[in-house]
């Protein structure tokens, strides 16, 4: 996809790349209180499920059209319950366009309310620990925007936190709910291709007016809404939540993917969609080794870099490799690499309007022998040396795997599990880059380690 413009892209793709999402009503990390555990409500077969929406930006704007109104639309089984930002007019425009029965600018007040059954937050990546854990301690079941956490540790706890109090928590992200990803899940593990050996995915884009510099206010391209941005009408101190204590600044709470104090950037914003899509894939683990890289190259009005790579190394002997460029949008596809045959995912094919089921998205993928091994791959694939996989089935949307989930007590597709997974090879390279060293992780411990144990040694035989 090669949108014309940034607005073009942000109404086809907002739900892939879940951009920035404005909001937050968060305080400070150690003035929170997490809400008593209430009872749960046991949904019923024919039972309501009850909606509250903390964030109210773009990403939450998306998730509407995409997602909650095409339920609501189609089952008829939610309703709108509250919303929340801290911006008084997102507030209002929340409000009006879902009819809401409440509004307000403090998350607590929402989930306090024991007749709201899941809470879906949309904030900022460094509100997102201390929102979610409050909802899972209050009873709620709930749907977090990606990246998971903005650190590693709070990724470790949330993980707890659903352990320990049974809630449902999908993880808001592309690739997981994609039926062609199962098949090549299938395809690869079946051994079709051999070794798998490493992985890459890129993730650009390229702007004239540089990533993440959305008007003020605005959303995407969209200076919306077109109203007052003051002291008054925005809470600040609750936006700033546990980050670092700054004046009131409208570049960062606008802008807020350029600052190290409430995001990744690059990582945290896109690549954790395609690691996320390339785990789907290879198969989830915790990362051993990573190292990051890259720099500031064009948009120097930033702290986050707009050149940015990582290599993710996994105990299972292969390695992935992470680009993403805000400065060229000329992207790679998903590709798998394989001792005996290459796996490429090539672009998707949308159907026509009426020729395929809901959600449908054909999309196919080519593996490729490997001429020094293509004996072995023929062997293994029916005599061919090249196969080409594809799928029609329809593609649910998180949205309603979510909701679903919230019946059945079943855990959703993007686990609390998955999601630290990936969340700990995406902020390790954040760390990695910043700190100019390569990093590892003890999954066991949950320790980050700073100094690395050797590579495994393979001795030659000697004639």
């Amino acid at each position: 996809m090669r949108p014309s413009t940034r607005r073009q892209f942000l109404h086809s793709a907002a739900g892939t790349v879940a951009g920035a999402t404005l909001l937050s009503t968060a305080r400070p990390a150690g003035a929170v209180q997490p809400a008593a555990k209430s009872a749960s409500r046991v949904l019923g077969a024919n039972d309501r499920i009850r909606l509250g929406f903390i964030g109210c930006g773009m990403q939450f704007q998306d998730l509407l059209r995409r997602g909650f109104f095409p339920r609501r639309d189609r089952v008829g089984d939610i309703d709108f319950v509250e919303v929340c930002d801290v911006w008084q007019p997102r507030v209002d425009n929340a409000k009006a366009r879902t009819g809401a029965e409440r509004a307000g600018r403090d998350y607590r007040a929402l989930l306090a309310r024991p007749d709201i059954d899941g809470v879906v937050i949309v904030v900022p990546d460094h509100l997102h620990y201390p929102i979610a854990r409050a909802a899972l301690l209050a009873g709620k079941d709930v749907y977090l925007e990606k990246p998971m956490t903005y650190t590693i540790d709070e990724a470790a706890k949330l993980h707890d936190h659903v352990q320990q109090t049974g809630r449902m928590l999908q993880v808001g992200g592309s690739g997981l709910n994609s039926p062609l990803h199962q098949k090549l899940h299938a395809y690869v593990k079946a051994g079709k291709m051999g070794k798998v050996v490493w992985g890459f995915i890129s993730y650009n884009r390229n702007t004239t007016e540089g990533m993440w510099d959305y008007p003020i206010p605005g959303i995407g391209s969209e200076p919306w809404p077109d109203a007052p941005v003051t002291a008054e009408n925005l809470d600040w101190q609750a936006w700033l939540g546990g980050a670092r204590k700054r004046p009131f600044s409208k570049e960062r709470y606008f802008r807020w993917r350029k600052f190290w104090d409430y995001s990744g950037g690059n990582a945290t914003d896109l690549l954790f969609h395609r690691l996320g899509a390339l785990s789907a894939i290879v198969g989830f683990d915790f990362p051993t080794r990573v190292v990051g890289a890259g720099g500031i190259y064009v948009q120097k009005n930033r702290q986050v870099p707009d050149t940015y790579m990582t290599t993710v190394e996994y105990p299972g002997e292969y390695c992935f490799n992470m680009v993403s460029c805000m400065a060229n949008e000329s992207s790679a596809p998903i590709t798998v690499y394989g001792n005996w045959g290459t796996l490429q995912v090539l672009p998707a094919v949308r159907p026509a309007a009426g020729q395929a089921p809901r959600g449908a998205i054909g999309g196919r993928a080519v593996i490729k022998a490997e001429r020094t091994f293509e004996k072995q791959f023929k062997e293994a694939n029916d005599g061919l040396t090249e196969v080409e996989i594809t799928t029609e089935e329809p593609q649910q949307d998180l949205v309603d795997n979510w909701l679903e989930s919230m019946r059945s007590r079943q855990a959703p597709i993007y686990d609390v599990r998955k999601g630290w997974q990936v969340t700990v090879a995406i902020q390790l390279g954040v760390q990695s880059y910043k700190e100019g060293r390569a990093l590892g992780y003890d999954a066991r411990a949950r320790r980050i380690l700073t100094e690395l144990p050797p590579r495994r040694e393979y001795e030659p035989q000697e004639s």
